[in-house]
């Protein structure tokens, strides 16, 4: 709920308003650790659905982004900065908790947003090691998982830096591993940069599958959360301003991450399934015995019928947790734009059709403008 209501004030403008609640969210989050005994009675018992909502890894991170979104539209890039900082401590945390590693261990959309909010601080040195480090997690993770091939926009911002901080040995390393990416651009005098942020579509929702089995007198059923088989549409976005035009690259797909991620949990789901099963299977076996032992009536019809009972209550109750957060987007495109210092008027195209205009747009003479977008 703190989750949802949160990114909808985002999104509606009202980031003041979004951001106790996702403070309240990401409080939450990081107090959720570890196991309630409770809560895993009554999973054992019922059903998945029954534990308290804690979210999968990549929402816990999506706090933190969005919490940062709501921090540069209120012109604040220190707190923003120090919400992208979180996601690395948070992602350590959670995979420590865990016997093996997790398909996702980090996020290179926000390694990269970091960068962009580095260097429109003024701090190019943790800008590179940011843009570095979300090359690196492309590279070794979301080509991998997700079949995100790193972006060259994102090698091109490292060679960028490079340039400018005059590290020449690590951009002739980059180089010969990115031939292809574009040669870093000199800013020209009297311009500044406009980094847009463009949000679209929503990620589905999950859907159940079940597994029923009926023997004489019992009903056995598993529930397992997954994600639809329809895909969600890809678009492409380009931007206009100026009488410049940049076409967004692909840096966050939250569909793939979220698939992944079920996928990545479905061992640790079935297991605790099967447990449950033979949890129910083992309360349907005594309740018919307590039965037989009050009615003195052994394998009779009233105490085969009250394990039957028990038996379809349980297959009643077993539901999978299909909760999430349902107001992420689906994928996020990022832009970036050298603009002539001054205001404008930026034009957003998607798959060709003109989709939102940006009025008067700020760019300060070696500023960098940072907003984020959400389109269907």
């Amino acid at each position: 709920f703190l989750m949802e209501k949160g990114n909808l004030l985002r999104l509606a403008g009202r980031p003041a308003d979004a951001e106790p609640l996702l403070l309240e969210a990401d409080l939450l989050s990081d107090l959720q650790r570890g196991i309630d005994l409770s809560d895993e009675a009554a999973v054992l018992l019922t059903s998945d659905a029954a534990r308290e909502f804690r979210g999968a890894d990549y929402e816990k991170v999506m706090i933190n982004y969005v919490l940062a979104s709501c921090y540069v539209q209120q012109d604040q890039l220190g707190e923003a900065l120090v919400e992208c900082r979180r996601v690395g401590e948070k992602l350590t945390v959670l995979n420590d908790a865990y016997a093996r590693d997790n398909v996702y261990r980090d996020d290179a959309f926000v390694r990269w947003l970091m960068g962009a909010m580095f260097e429109a601080g003024g701090d190019l040195d943790d800008a590179l090691v940011a843009y570095r480090n979300s090359l690196r997690v492309y590279e070794d993770d979301y080509s991998r998982h997700y079949g995100l091939d790193p972006p060259l926009q994102v090698a091109t911002d490292v060679l960028r830096l490079c340039r400018v901080l005059a590290l020449d040995d690590l951009y002739a390393e980059y180089a010969s591993r990115y031939p292809e990416a574009d040669p870093p651009r000199q800013t020209p005098a009297g311009s500044g940069q406009l980094v847009l942020v463009i949000e679209s579509g929503r990620i589905p929702r999950k859907v159940e599958r079940d597994f029923t089995t009926y023997t004489e007198n019992r009903v056995y059923r598993l529930a397992l959360p997954a994600m639809p088989e329809k895909r969600v549409r890809r678009h492409y976005f380009d931007i206009s301003c100026a009488g410049l035009e940049e076409r967004a690259w692909l840096a966050e797909d939250l569909v793939e991450i979220a698939r992944k991620n079920l996928e990545d949990q479905a061992g640790r789901d079935l297991a605790r399934a099967i447990a449950r099963l033979a949890a129910k299977a083992g309360v349907s076996e005594a309740g018919e015995e307590l039965m037989e032992e009050i009615t003195g009536e052994e394998n009779g019809c009233v105490s085969e019928g009250f394990g039957a009972l028990l038996s379809l209550l349980g297959a009643a109750t077993e539901q999978a947790d299909l909760r999430g957060w349902l107001t992420l987007p689906a994928r996020t495109h990022v832009a970036r734009l050298w603009l002539p210092a001054g205001t404008h008027d930026v034009m957003i195209r998607r798959d060709g059709v003109r989709t939102r205009v940006l009025r008067d747009v700020e760019i300060a003479d070696g500023g960098v403008e940072m907003r984020f977008v959400y389109t269907e």
